[in-house]
């Protein structure tokens, strides 16, 4: 059942950001996910790197990224 739930989130995060962008934002939360800091500190800093290595996104769309890219690592760990 996880496995259905993380590929509707995947094939939801590509319609709304892009195939392209979902991957860079999966990427970016990948690499700071086994950092010992709090969960908001890694989103906050997620959210500053993809403005660094130049997602064209508004902001609410990157944290919306963000989000739908966490739950879907989590979908699919579990």
């Amino acid at each position: 059942m996880n496995l259905v739930v993380a590929e509707a989130i995947r094939f939801l995060a590509n319609i709304l950001l892009g195939i392209v962008n979902f991957e860079r934002i999966l990427a970016t939360v990948e690499r700071w996910a086994d950092k010992e800091i709090a969960s908001a500190e890694k989103r906050e800093g997620v959210v500053a790197e993809l403005s660094v290595i130049g997602i064209e996104l508004s902001e609410s769309l990157c944290r919306a990224g963000v989000e739908l890219a966490v739950q879907y690592r989590k979908k699919m760990a579990g």
